[in-house]
């Protein structure tokens, strides 16, 4: 027997079909409508139009808007750069480090405080360095020949400068004590210091006689000395 047909099942039919389509699409754009699932989310406005947006971008910042402590691009040595080839290989630069001068990483090396202090009965052991209670002090800004060495004249003849350098020292002397400027602390058996009898550097008297010659690091008052010794010919510029 054949199944009675009615008009309306058909319409029912599309009705219900409609309204799930719809449904279907509300939840598409509610699941994947931008931050629909996100919390704590900060609306930011854009900037005003116009002069002022212009001037945002343009105008520099005062001083006092960046922190005391901020260090601009040209502050950091070269060696602590970016190096586009080589990120994160900055290592200081060796090779231009100033001889005498500490690494930016390294903290400067504190200068020994010095004390004046009197020594009795020195020997001079030649002219730069002399013992006294089993220590050795050699006289600072000055290289000499030594005990032994040899010097030439304008003949070309040698002769015992070295000697003759200990003698003038010894004669200088002449058994006063001799002051010396040392380290205030600890025991020292050798050390290098400037010292003076009576009232004279014996480093710049030496070089000032002729007998001793100025470091390349020494003061001006030695090198003056060296071409007064030389222009009058005195001791080993004979």
């Amino acid at each position: 027997m054949a199944r009675p047909h009615y008009l309306g099942e058909p319409v029912a039919m599309a009705r219900l079909s409609l309204i799930l389509t719809a449904m279907i699409v509300f939840a598409a754009i509610w699941f994947f409508w931008p931050f629909a699932g996100q919390k704590n989310v900060v609306r930011v406005d854009a900037p005003p139009g116009g002069k002022q947006a212009g001037e945002l971008f343009t105008k520099p910042l005062p001083k006092d808007a960046l922190p005391k402590d901020a260090l601009s691009k040209n502050a950091l040595p070269d060696w602590a750069k970016f190096n586009e080839k080589e990120p994160g290989q900055a290592k200081p630069d060796t090779k231009t480090a100033v001889p005498g001068k500490a690494s930016p990483l390294e903290p400067a090396k504190p200068t020994a405080a010095l004390q004046a202090k009197r020594f009795y009965r020195a020997v001079v052991r030649d002219g730069g360095a002399l013992e006294t209670h089993g220590m050795t002090i050699t006289l600072g800004g000055i290289d000499v020949k030594g005990l032994t060495g040899q010097c030439k004249d304008t003949k070309g003849q040698d002769w015992p400068c070295g000697r003759y350098a200990r003698a003038a020292l010894i004669r200088l002397i002449r058994g006063r004590a001799v002051l010396c400027q040392v380290p205030v602390s600890g025991e020292h058996k050798a050390l290098t210091a400037r010292c003076s009898v009576g009232g004279k550097d014996l480093s710049l008297w030496m070089v000032r006689q002729g007998w001793a010659e100025p470091k390349a690091s020494a003061k001006a008052e030695l090198t003056t000395a060296l071409d007064t010794a030389r222009k009058r010919r005195l001791g080993i510029w004979r």
